[in-house]
């Protein structure tokens, strides 16, 4: 008896198993699609914050650990200019930015070239303090990979994404940086340990938050292939394809403000006309501006419609052709619900377009430096428990060596076809606990 019970259950598996090898392909690439997307992120400050050799202060263990008891997708974002990178080949440091090629300027490169030599003027003092401090990416690229292998000893399943530097308003001058910032990314992958970049590096957040145009940069919606003839969205294909040739996610969170602006209109271009970000968290920037009623509720719009739309609801460029999907930012800051009495209605307002959408589209929290996250920690876990909850899956309760059970093997399914194998048979069995 025992033997036919064996040739059973061994053809049943060998079938399941068949099954499973024709659409293991499939699964996996769903499977990690799915899991690249951030669902529960926190923009973490990391690094320079002005340019005198100010940095965000380090968090302690004790606060990384408050923060990964509520989320594991960790942002970890520069906010200084980096101007500085070291010439792989030759060792030398160079700048992206000096005067001289601020003087240099071609009129080609800005919007109205009627007001190029007021803008060559404006650079200059916008670059004075990078130029002078010197940043290297590098010091970037240490901070980063430092804070975030504390983060992988504290919870060895930690989801990071690291960070281009930001290029400011140098918004004529964007693309300039793209070499700099490809560079970053294999840089962070050098300085990290192999299984740590494999596992825990889920990809790149692009941290220019616009595409502001006006008379500083043109922008043509009809060239999407051509990066709309724009130096942003140039540097962003540039990391994006670096990001992708490594199979990790590219994403970006620009905020909204005037959605009757053109920089707003830029940003639906980028996400609903080509696949640069794997994902585009917008902010509604209402919590800090109070004039902004109606933005979270746009903002939910793009979110149900998987597109970014203008005030009407009409998607902008007409169709979406791209499959970048769009989420949302919670924004929330400690001191201004202290400051401002009407701050904590504004919060809700988030928590009430928001709150279904948890777990389902990719969002992502600002709450300031990590001082004052900890301040709010608990008003995050609060919405981000509004969704979906991992529960730890365990097996049935141990049962006497006695009981009859009856064996029902998996049902395989794919590619349209169903393989069922299940065998009915008494056995005696003793089952233990996993957990």
């Amino acid at each position: 008896m025992k033997r036919i019970i064996s040739v059973l259950l061994c053809i049943c598996t060998l079938a399941v198993l068949i099954s499973g090898c024709a659409q293991n392909d499939t699964v996996t690439n769903d499977t990690d699609a799915e899991d690249r997307q951030m669902n529960k992120g926190l923009l973490l400050y990391v690094g320079y914050w002005g340019y005198s050799g100010g940095r965000y202060a380090v968090p302690t263990d004790d606060q990384l650990k408050q923060i990964l008891e509520v989320t594991d997708e960790i942002i970890l974002v520069p906010t200084a200019i980096y101007n500085c990178y070291t010439d792989p080949e030759t060792g030398e440091e160079k700048q992206v930015i000096t005067n001289d090629i601020i003087d240099s300027m071609p009129a080609d490169w800005v919007g109205n070239p009627s007001v190029l030599e007021n803008l060559k003027s404006t650079y200059k003092s916008i670059a004075s303090g990078p130029i002078l401090a010197g940043y290297n990416i590098s010091d970037y690229v240490e901070d980063a990979t430092t804070l975030g292998n504390r983060l992988v000893e504290l919870d060895p399943d930690v989801k990071l994404w690291y960070s281009t530097p930001s290029a400011a308003q140098l918004t004529a001058l964007t693309h300039l940086f793209a070499d700099s910032w490809v560079q970053l990314v294999d840089e962070v992958k050098a300085a990290l340990d192999p299984e740590v970049w494999e596992k825990n590096v889920y990809g790149f957040y692009y941290s220019d938050e616009d595409i502001v145009t006006y008379e500083y940069a043109k922008f043509d919606p009809s060239k999407p292939e051509e990066n709309f003839d724009n130096p942003d969205v140039y540097a962003m294909r540039q990391v994006s394809d670096k990001v992708h040739s490594y199979d990790k996610s590219f994403i970006w969170i620009p905020y909204s403000s005037d959605t009757n602006g053109s920089t707003y209109e830029n940003l639906g271009y980028v996400a609903n006309k080509t696949d640069i970000f794997d994902a585009v968290i917008i902010q509604p920037s209402y919590f800090f501006d109070k004039s902004l009623t109606s933005n979270t509720k746009i903002i939910r719009d793009c979110v149900e419609q998987q597109a970014v739309v203008d005030k009407n609801g009409d998607i902008i460029g007409e169709t979406k052709t791209s499959d970048t999907v769009i989420g949302w930012e919670m924004e929330i800051d400690a001191t201004e619900l202290e400051d401002d009495e009407t701050a904590a209605d504004r919060y809700q307002a988030y928590v009430d377009d928001f709150k279904d959408f948890v777990g389902i589209y990719p969002t992502a929290y600002y709450a300031s430096v990590v001082t004052e996250t900890i301040d709010v920690i608990d008003r995050i876990a609060e919405f981000y428990a509004l969704g979906p909850q991992e529960t730890e899956s365990v097996a049935s309760s141990e049962v006497d060596d006695s009981v009859d059970m009856q064996i029902i093997l998996p049902v395989a399914i794919g590619g349209g076809v169903v393989i069922l194998a299940a065998v009915s048979v008494t056995v005696v069995l003793l089952i233990k606990k996993r957990r």
